[in-house]
């Protein structure tokens, strides 16, 4: 049993807040942290809230009101925090509408409401009530509109996370990290904070979405150095592992009703985000239309009731109602076709015209459907790169989020975009990750020491950074060819201040060791390699296609070129039975480098140089 799950661990919260789904994670006993369900046993909590009399339904239990009480449920409340209603698409065609005399976003729903019981009448001191006095009536519920803004909303249905995380810990959380997208405004970001604190959450960070995909995955982190951050252990002995620490990756979060990619440097648990651009029109909404177009040509074929879908605005109420359950119905559909490889159903009784709707895709002919997405995908990936300075061989991984993109179809897509030596990761259920993320992030704030505050961390998280502007490495010379580093020790855009060791191995009985330190810079090598021609047998002379040539296949690979001498170190071995010599570089924000080789656990030669 290691360190940490002999640690008592605080209850924390991290919170998924998206605009159609939510999920929570907690911090178990051995120290990780794991989604949780809530009492209606949901891991993905859907964003959605319904009115039915006297009822009030909340979360998935919500859904199916959009069928026949569609007036009085609310959807997609989140991305309307902090605006007014001349800024937000108010043309919801199943959702309750918003009102238009309210500034702030708001909603009418039919409710009943049970009036008060009169009073019984007064006596005076000493008078004797009169006997045979009639019990007051029960009085019926009685039909009424209630108005409810946004930011009340989000209090509400925040209010039923946090009570569900409660129930599942048995105390009360002390601190929630919660998810925030990349996009949101300073005022959306302030609008959320207050509902939550209206909600009774203690907020520790509003954490931007990308940071806790990051967070999730532990990028930049090895191991060793996951338990060394968790118990807030000094890095002694560190050797670097640059390979594992710092890394160039794109993020995929490809949510319900938008899609976002991010291009980040990491490094030491920290990152620089390059460029990042963002899809409105591109989800799981998209999914969910392919599929529901599918299936209504597939009903209209079988039946012969016309139906189109999606529909307008000015669609009749049966044309609507009809659309609303085959959307319910083909959210079953995408999860087995993201979990099995079989066929998946989708049935709907009485879809319309009392005609009942039964049929069922494989994922062959759903990933057909869904190829054009998947391109779309890929296409903004490499935009997003490409703003960012950076080729496709420059990525050192891609990280998927959004439960959007657990179709193997679109992550198999993607590994045929990049090289096969940067992987499509999931390590982690993607619809998941970002709550693991705000768990992780939660817990790594609460646990700070005393001399350090919350608030100062965020502020200076918060803060603009400077970055390294070129890479350095090393040279051994008569080792290097066509003015390549034979190791990059730091990369380039990692923040500032930096410090990177590695380890050089040596023979022994080596006497002296040698080497240049560089500044470099990035590029792409390219080659062209020509397809070996097949001997035509007798079958293929006849075959008319058999005479095309194809095409060359074109390798890129990233590479470092040296630009600057900084300086040259050489060391004399006074152990000659090491293996090898510590070198470590410590990048300034003043623009100066210092050099160090260390040997057998003593610095033996430092340097320092200006860029």
């Amino acid at each position: 049993m290691n360190a940490i799950s002999k640690m008592s661990r605080p209850a924390v919260l991290g919170i998924n807040f998206g605009q159609s789904y939510a999920s929570i994670a907690v911090i178990g006993k051995e120290g990780h942290a794991n989604c949780i369900a809530n009492e209606d046993g949901e891991r993905q909590i859907a964003c959605a809230i319904s009115y039915n009399g006297e009822e009030v339904y909340i979360g998935n239990g919500a859904k199916p009101q959009l069928v026949k009480n569609g007036k009085n449920t609310i959807i997609g409340f989140r991305n309307l925090l902090g605006h007014t209603y001349d800024e937000v698409d108010h043309t919801a065609v199943f959702a309750a509408p918003l009102i238009t005399d309210s500034e702030t976003p708001a909603y009418t729903v039919d409710v009943l409401i049970t009036p008060p019981a009169p009073s019984a009448p007064s006596t005076r001191p000493g008078s004797v009530a009169p006997s045979g006095a009639a019990t007051p009536a029960v009085r019926e519920p009685e039909p009424a509109q209630k108005t409810i803004t946004v930011p009340e909303i989000t209090t509400l249905f925040l209010s039923t996370l946090f009570q569900s995380a409660t129930d599942f810990l048995g105390v009360q959380p002390t601190g929630t990290v919660i998810s925030c997208p990349t996009w949101f405004t300073s005022t959306q970001r302030d609008a959320l904070k207050s509902s939550a604190a209206a909600a009774g959450i203690p907020v520790l960070q509003l954490l931007d979405e990308t940071a806790a995909v990051l967070v999730g995955y532990r990028v930049g982190l090895t191991e060793e150095r996951q338990e060394r951050a968790l118990l807030g252990k000094p890095e002694e002995g560190d050797k670097g592992d640059r390979e594992d620490r710092d890394k160039t990756v794109v993020v995929v979060d490809l949510g319900e009703t938008s899609l976002n990619v991010a291009v980040c440097k990491t490094g030491e648990g920290e990152y620089v985000k390059l460029a990042q651009g963002r899809e409105t029109n591109l989800g799981g909404k998209t999914f969910d239309d392919l599929l529901c177009q599918h299936f209504a040509k597939e009903f209209t074929k079988k039946t012969k009731v016309a139906l189109t879908i999606p529909c307008a605005e000015s669609s009749s109420q049966a044309d609507k109602r009809a659309e609303a359950k085959l959307r319910l119905a083909v959210e079953h559909t995408k999860r087995s076709l993201s979990a099995s490889s079989g066929a998946a159903t989708c049935a709907v009784e009485s879809l319309k015209d009392g005609m009942d709707l039964s049929g069922s895709i494989n994922r062959m002919r759903f990933d057909g459907l869904a190829a054009p997405v998947y391109r779309k995908v890929a296409d903004k990936a490499k935009a997003v790169i490409a703003e960012a300075g950076l080729d496709i061989s420059q990525i050192d991984e891609v990280l998927l989020a959004g439960a959007s993109t657990l179709f193997p179809g679109l992550s198999s897509h993607l590994s045929l975009v990049f090289p096969p030596t940067t992987p499509v990761t999931s390590t982690l259920d993607p619809a998941e990750v970002i709550a693991v993320g705000c768990a992780l992030q939660a817990l790594h704030l609460s646990e700070l020491s005393d001399e350090l505050k919350v608030e100062d961390v965020l502020k200076l998280a918060a803060s603009p950074v400077d970055t390294t502007a070129a890479p350095i490495g090393i040279v051994v010379p008569g080792q290097q060819t066509d003015d390549l580093l034979n190791a990059v020790v730091v990369p380039s855009g990692l923040a500032l201040p930096v410090r990177r060791r590695v380890e050089i191995p040596v023979a022994q009985g080596t006497e002296k060791v040698a080497f240049e330190v560089w500044e470099g810079k990035d590029d792409v090598k390219v080659e062209i390699i020509e397809r070996e021609k097949e001997e035509k047998s007798a079958d293929d002379e006849e075959d008319e296609f058999s005479d095309e040539e194809e095409e060359p296949e074109e390798v890129r690979t990233a590479i470092t070129k040296k630009t600057t001498l900084l300086a040259g170190l050489e060391l004399a071995l006074t152990d000659k039975s090491a293996t090898s010599v510590l070198f470590e570089v410590v990048v300034q924000k003043d623009a100066k480098v210092t050099l160090r080789l260390w040997q057998s656990g003593k610095e033996s030669d430092s340097t320092t140089v200006s860029i």
